[in-house]
């Protein structure tokens, strides 16, 4: 970027409404902003005393608690994210939730202990691969195994005595988890169930294989297999009937000789009321589906544990075939009398099940915010379910955009992950989609954008309160992810954007297919409304350009502006005329041109950060893969230079310069990453073995203009991006995956983290440019923070 467009107002790839809200909300140090939701959110989990008190998790690691029934979230951040919640049912206040660690809190989710491993069995902590995954290592002897803590039960009788799962061992403890006693159960551990009375002495350890039945007071245990029709069953829950000792088992099995492809197979519904010495199968004609003959894909299913006559069943294919064409619906179906009948109680699609062809509905029931609008129609696939213990009438379930919550049994669902004002919608605090840049009109100080992953391009036009969606115009094979926004800083209202088809570069699981080149699709659209409306450009680009970066040299005349563009799959390319045409750039580039970022100073060089990537010889995978590179070109992009800024492998994610001195350029690297990262597991296993790729982490600083490089940050962390701040001499923001970002201002000599900034995965830094005391920090999974960038 220029220096030029820093002070502008734009961000390029360098280059509530009321005050209402709770004390609690305006104390903390970072505001999470955006229009809220725009993500999968798993595990909706209700105290077992008040259904307004619930937690909900992201797969990309924030954790969303609320005390209102959804009206307000405070989120959470715990390392990898959370894989399991449980609240005590005799404390509400009390609340556990696992991820590599187990963690407990007091206080109803303000502060957080870990209760094990205990931390005096911890040697180290540390982050690695691709993801920077977080690893717990312990002394000898310590029971700790590294993974998932899942399955968390407090005991509603035992005083002191809690329960966990990680992969095949079930862990208890009596004494409040100062010990603890582990067993292993052959094969990993699904469910584990107890009550307070017709199941107050055993806990129930459920596999795929069998029911493992712990008598608590004896400690022993014993196992009763799964009949055959049964075995490999999954997603089991248990409860008891309203006003009853009489417990009820539910799963669902996947008939095993159909094809079985990934969570999608050809299912079935079991239940047991006695206790799993025997199983039957569900013959409702909803749950068959026999008026199709195509047996339903169920995903997961959930019944309150105090009222397990209701039940809900998650399906994510279910198949009606009419004269004409074969429809494909989704939703969840739901029993009212413990699996006599099922109906529908959330049915939506009935069209071709393609993402992003709108040839659907969405469920009639649903009381939406902004999703419907934007997605409604499409397939939207439903990602969990959860249902509060004591009334199987409130539940929660999730889909990829959504949290919705039920008080009535299904017949009808309130969104609970945002609220509206006008045309705008502002997050309850729960936002879970990954943000890539914060982008202002020059014009326009109220006017700022955000670039996001699989829900396009959102702006605001009263500063940042609310949001509005805006993709009228980009192509549907486009719209997923928008990478990056500039605005003209000299013509009102023009605005170009970045799009592709596919979300999440440039970590390398998105390109181990060897067609993936081929397969990707993107470009650049160009706006005169401000954003509210695109045209598409590619002229001499292709429609099939996933381009992730562009800058803008604000120098060009502003009827005929020069652009350029990194396109992830092909390279760079140039446009002189505003973007109608493109013309590729890529003199200099060797092999790899998985070009991510650019970086223009404002004397005119032009710095590229290009990615690691497999190579696929032949077309086929393998182990080969290209290192990432940084290439420097001074003469408008007609050549580049490949800069040597390390002797070992490299994978630079973002580049920035001192505007005061263009010489001196910060990279930001990823460290050490796993081959598998880049060729998959499997590719690795079968060409013998994973090994670890040595890479420099940390910032690098060259001050001769990339000609010399040091490292000035701790080289094993994963750092995404550099922002350096033009209105305090010296000072720099980078953001990392290591669950921190941090601040110089001593030009990268030392390093401050910021306060009260935990999320794993953070993303790039912005300077607020009407606001010279804050800064945005994207993330990979949590929209955009807001903030003081106050140091520890």
């Amino acid at each position: 970027m220029t220096a030029a467009l820093v002070i502008a107002g734009v961000a390029a790839c360098k280059n509530p409404v009321q005050n209402n809200e709770p004390q609690e909300k305006k104390d903390r140090q970072w505001e999470v902003i955006g229009p809220g939701g725009g993500g999968a959110t798993f595990i909706p989990t209700f105290s077992s005393s008040n259904s307004n008190k619930f937690l909900v998790r992201c797969d990309m690691t924030g954790s969303y608690l609320t005390q209102d029934g959804g009206q307000t979230y405070r989120q959470i951040n715990f390392p990898n994210g959370a894989t399991s919640f449980a609240y005590d049912p005799k404390d509400p206040n009390i609340v556990y939730a696992g991820s590599s660690v187990l963690s407990r809190s007091t206080d109803g989710g303000k502060t957080w202990s870990q209760v094990f491993p205990d931390k005096r069995e911890v040697v180290k902590t540390y982050y690695t691969g691709d993801h920077a995954n977080f690893y717990v290592e312990t002394k000898a002897g310590s029971l700790y195994e590294s993974g998932n803590i899942n399955n968390i039960r407090i005991d509603p009788v035992k005083e002191g005595t809690i329960y966990f799962t990680v992969a095949n061992w079930f862990f208890f403890s009596r004494d409040n988890g100062i010990t603890w006693t582990k067993k292993d159960c052959n094969t990993p551990v699904d469910f584990i169930y107890t009550n307070s009375s017709s199941a107050k002495n055993d806990v129930y350890i459920f596999t795929p294989a069998a029911i493992i039945v712990f008598e608590k007071t004896g400690g022993t245990f014993s196992e009763q297999p799964l009949p055959a029709a049964v075995r490999n069953a999954f997603s089991f829950t248990a409860g008891t009937r309203k006003n009853t000792d009489s417990i009820v088992f539910y799963t669902i099995h996947h008939d095993p000789l159909l094809e079985i492809n990934a969570e999608f197979g050809y299912s079935e519904i079991w239940m047991s009321e006695d206790l799993g010495s025997t199983w039957i199968q569900v013959t409702d004609t909803v749950i068959t589906n026999s008026g199709s003959g195509v047996k339903p894909s169920f995903s997961m299913i959930k019944c309150a544990e105090q009222d397990a006559g209701n039940a809900y069943v998650v399906t994510n294919r279910y198949l009606q075939q009419t004269d004409t064409a074969q429809l494909y619906w989704y939703g969840a179906i739901k029993t009212s009398d413990g699996g006599k009948r099922w109906q529908w109680c959330w049915k939506g699609g009935g069209g071709s099940g393609r993402y992003a062809v709108k040839d659907g509905q969405d469920a009639a029931n649903l009381s939406d915010a902004w999703v419907q609008k934007a997605f409604g129609g499409e397939y939207i696939r439903l990602m969990d379910v959860g249902v509060y213990p004591a009334d199987g009438n409130i539940a929660i379930v999730t889909d990829w955009y959504r949290t919705m919550k039920t008080t009535d049994g299904g017949k009808t669902w309130e969104q609970v992950y945002s609220v509206q004002h006008g045309e705008g919608f502002v997050s309850r605090g729960i936002d879970v989609t990954t943000a890539y840049g914060v982008h202002f009109d020059p014009f326009d100080s109220s006017h700022i954008a955000i670039s996001y992953t699989d829900i396009g391009y959102h702006h605001s036009y009263d500063g940042g309160k609310t949001w509005i969606r805006s993709a009228d115009g980009v192509p549907a094979a486009w719209v997923n992810t928008c990478y990056w926004v500039v605005f003209d800083p000299a013509v009102k209202n023009r605005v170009w954007s970045a799009w592709s088809g596919m979300h999440d570069y440039p970590r390398g699981k998105m390109t181990r297919n060897p067609q993936w080149k081929q397969n990707a699709k993107g470009g650049v659209c160009v706006s005169d409304d401000g954003g509210k409306t695109w045209t598409p450009v590619y002229e001499g680009m292709g429609f099939d350009s996933p381009t992730t970066c562009m800058v803008l040299d604000t120098t060009s005349p502003a009827g005929s502006r020069t652009l350029y563009a990194a396109v992830y799959n092909k390279g760079v390319f140039k446009s002189t005329n505003g973007g109608k045409s493109w013309a590729l750039k890529n003199k200099g580039l060797e092999a790899n041109t998985c070009a991510f970022e650019l970086t223009l100073t404002h004397t005119g060089d032009l710095y590229l950060v290009v990615s690691a990537t497999p190579q696929h010889k032949d077309g086929k995978r393998g182990r080969s893969f290209y290192s990432g590179a940084v290439y420097k070109s001074a003469d408008n992009a007609e050549s580049w230079q490949k800069l040597t800024v390390s002797n070992e492998l490299l994978f630079p994610n973002g580049i920035a310069f001192d505007p005061d001195n263009a010489n001196r350029i910060y990279l930001g690297c990823w460290a050490d990453i796993d081959l598998s990262d880049l060729i998959g597991g499997d590719v690795a296993r079968s060409t013998g073995g994973n090994e670890k790729l040595l890479m420099p982490g940390g910032v690098l600083l060259s001050e001769d203009g990339g000609t010399t490089w040091k490292n000035i940050f701790d080289e094993k962390q994963y750092v995404y991006d550099v922002a350096v701040d033009p209105r305090h001499k010296g000072r720099l923001y980078i953001n990392t995956f290591n669950s921190a970002a941090y601040r110089s201002d001593d030009y990268g000599k030392t390093w401050k983290k910021l306060k009260g900034y935990d999320f794993h995965w953070g993303q790039r830094p912005v300077i607020d440019v009407h606001d010279p005391e804050k800064i945005y920090l994207t993330t990979f999974g949590s929209s955009v923070l807001h903030g003081k960038p106050e140091t520890e």
